[in-house]
């Protein structure tokens, strides 16, 4: 059989210009009013240096005209103070919109600067956020002038309409003028109105071109009238404009320039701006990281930092819409923490004062409450970590968890003197209690109290975290809630014994010895015995109901309590937590939404197993003679308590509000406990304390910080 050989024609990619300009993402925001703005410079700022590519500083010039509306004398109320922006023009005397030039400004995601991190997209912007652009541009072709003018419009058909070209004599000067009109609706209602914003923009986008030594001509006119924008910056900058090497591993390294203005200017704050390509990429205020809103000076009054950071490994990450960078394996979070460090140390000068205002405030605070003391190891680390932008309060609050922690170590001495107590000799234990039985002085008794009043403090917490933010009308969610209790992610091989606050559900899970928080079961739980066919298919069909999988996550595993709780010739309970947040109040019943299949599913996938700490020492087997005790801690509801029932689950605990249970097949006790009756269990607990102590009329947290 022969082949007949056909003409035919090599497909191609067809490419729908307003399809790429829907699909680029500019969300309206007033940054990205001025995006179109930023690129029109930019563009300028290249045609300039391809025209002068020696002296571009000295003899190129920018100029961005805003364009007002008129202000309506005769409208009704209060007069503004600036008319309504209604577009730019951005004109330059750069080398024009040339032949070359222009073909790639007609190719979608041209490469033509990719050179200089240019993406071929910018233009794009100018359909996204304005109605009119049009383009006027004077270039040389051959030995003529020639200008050519067109309006930039987002259709297939005719992107450049009215254009066209005309000869002009041979004097003519040559540059490009864009002209930028009417705000598309969404982008108007975000737009810069006052001219400080507009120019403190510019300023923030263009941070890393104005900080170069040379002073250029960029005019920003409106109706303040013409500013040179680099004058203006270049003159406020106080102190050195030097840059700074950081290094960030072994083989990256970037720079960082430090930079102090007059707050008076104050164009994004105290700020850390990640360049690239010749522009600002991402700024993050540091405000909060340096603990304070500006720096005092008795020379410049208060004062801005700008930390400016580049270097080739930004450049060479930057994304594609220019808003991020990506990396690869190196965390930008790190990489943020290492420059934040350096800054610290370049503003030290500055921050010296509000330290010293630290220190007199510890120092104050732990001669009105001695016993918190015990808390601070290193008064000197301290202050040096304490956050600037503290006050009583929250110092109060800090150095009171860390004496929490500080008193509940001491009392587990006394929990390991009585475990140990059996393989002692009557001297050996009368000499560990005589010691002990010392320490315990007055002083110790008061700290005793100190430790009442400070559970005290947790209760209240973990109500503020229950109350309803009436900005969202919602409640915190649920690992907020839950890192109350216990922090998320962790085991106790790198959770403290007294990092928690696990007596708040019951008292003897203080002192478990192993806990895990929110991790997958695979992480800590392995097969003691070769699985055999039979339990695949009994586990397979488990996970097809999604009641079985080594990936899920109980909330808290814990495991292992010591003698003291242990009861003669039992095991040990596994003691498995889940919290729903406090806003949740409906469930689906489906596996993936009902707590009881979620805690059954813990169990089963535990079972059979070994648990190990971190380093591979076996903490306990688990079989299904293995007892565990459940405890389920959310929001009650009809709907959660007809779901309970469902399930068994129906015997009120005697305070009414909970539910219990036992499952036979399981080996398993499950208790339904409602948030308010963890606060309320909890409180009653701590009053007996109180009592106990005579201390019933210490102060609460918010009195103790009243006075």
């Amino acid at each position: 059989m022969t082949s007949q050989i056909i003409d035919f024609k090599q497909p191609e990619m067809r490419h729908s210009f307003t399809g790429r300009v829907r699909n680029f993402n500019l969300p309206p925001t007033a940054s990205n009013s001025m995006m179109p703005i930023y690129e029109a410079v930019t563009n300028a700022l290249y045609a300039i240096q391809e025209r002068f590519p020696d002296t571009w500083a000295d003899d190129g010039i920018v100029s961005i005209e805003v364009l007002r509306r008129p202000i309506d004398e005769d409208r009704p109320g209060p007069r503004p103070k600036h008319g309504d922006v209604e577009g730019f023009v951005i004109s330059d005397n750069g080398i024009g919109l040339t032949d070359p030039l222009f073909l790639h400004f007609q190719e979608l995601d041209t490469e033509y600067r990719a050179a200089k991190k240019g993406r071929g997209i910018g233009r794009l912007s100018w359909l996204k956020v304005f109605r009119k652009n049009e383009v006027v541009s004077i270039f040389e072709r051959g030995e003529q002038k020639v200008q050519r003018s067109f309006d930039f419009r987002l259709n297939n058909e005719s992107p450049f309409d009215a254009y066209n070209e005309a000869v002009l004599p041979a004097t003519t000067k040559t540059g490009t003028i864009v002209n930028l009109r009417e705000f598309d609706d969404r982008f108007s209602a975000k737009a810069h109105v006052k001219p400080g914003d507009i120019r403190n923009s510019l300023l923030a986008h263009f941070i890393s071109l104005f900080a170069q030594p040379k002073r250029l001509k960029i005019n920003l006119i409106d109706e303040e009238g013409s500013t040179n924008l680099s004058d203006f910056f270049f003159d406020s900058i106080i102190g050195d404009k030097q840059p700074v090497e950081v290094a960030i591993d072994d083989s990256h390294k970037c720079f960082i320039m430090h930079l102090l203005l007059p707050k008076k200017l104050a164009p994004i704050g105290n700020s850390l701006i990640f360049c690239a390509a010749d522009r600002s990429v991402v700024t993050n205020k540091i405000d909060d990281v340096i603990g304070l809103k500006s720096l005092p000076s008795e020379e410049h009054g208060s004062l801005i930092y700008i930390g400016l950071v580049s270097g080739p490994m930004f450049d060479e990450a930057l994304n594609h819409e220019r808003t991020g960078f990506d990396l690869g394996d190196i965390d930008f979070e790190e990489v943020t923490k290492l420059i934040v460090d350096t800054t610290k140390a370049f503003l030290d000068p500055y921050l010296k004062e509000r330290r010293q205002r630290n220190r007199e405030m510890l120092e104050r605070v732990l001669q009105e409450n001695p016993l918190y003391a015990s808390g601070i190891t290193n008064v000197e680390e301290y202050v040096e970590d304490m956050p600037l932008n503290w006050d009583e309060t929250q110092l109060v609050q800090d150095v009171a968890i860390r004496r929490h922690r500080a008193n509940k170590a001491l009392y587990k001495q006394v929990e390991k003197l009585q475990v140990n107590s059996a393989s002692m000799s009557d001297e050996q234990f009368a000499k560990h209690v005589h010691d002990l039985t010392a320490a315990l002085g007055e002083t110790e008794k008061s700290a005793l109290a100190q430790y009442v009043v400070e559970r005290r403090w947790v209760i209240e917490i973990l109500k503020e975290r229950r109350k309803i933010d009436k900005a969202t009308s919602k409640h915190q969610p649920e690992d907020i809630v839950h890192e109350i209790f216990c922090p998320l992610g962790v085991t106790s091989d790198t959770l403290n014994y007294d990092d928690h606050n696990l007596w708040l559900i019951d008292d003897r899970l203080a002192y478990y010895t192993y806990i895990t928080s929110d991790r997958q079961i695979r992480t800590f739980a392995k097969e003691q015995e070769p699985v055999t066919a039979e339990e695949e298919l009994r586990r397979e069909a488990l996970k097809d109901m999604k009641l079985y999988g080594d990936g899920s996550e109980p909330d808290l595993a814990i495991f292992k309590r010591p003698m003291l709780f242990r009861r003669e010739n039992t095991k040990d309970p596994v003691v498995i937590v889940e919290f729903k947040s406090p806003d949740k109040v409906t469930y689906s019943g489906a596996p993936g939404d009902n707590p009881v299949f979620q805690i059954r599913k813990y169990i089963e996938s535990l079972q059979s197993k070994s648990c190990y700490t971190h380093d591979g020492e076996r903490i306990t087997d688990i079989n299904d003679k293995t007892p565990f005790h459940c405890f389920l801690i959310a929001e009650p509801s009809d709907q959660l308590y007809e779901l309970l029932k469902a399930h068994q689950i129906y015997k009120p605990t005697p305070d009414g509000n909970g539910r219990f249970a036992y499952f036979d097949d399981l080996n398993a006790y499950f208790e339904f406990i409602p948030y308010d009756q963890v606060l309320q269990n909890a409180s009653l607990r701590n009053q007996a304390f109180f009592a106990k102590l005579k201390i019933e009329k210490l102060p609460s947290k918010s009195a103790a910080a009243a006075e």
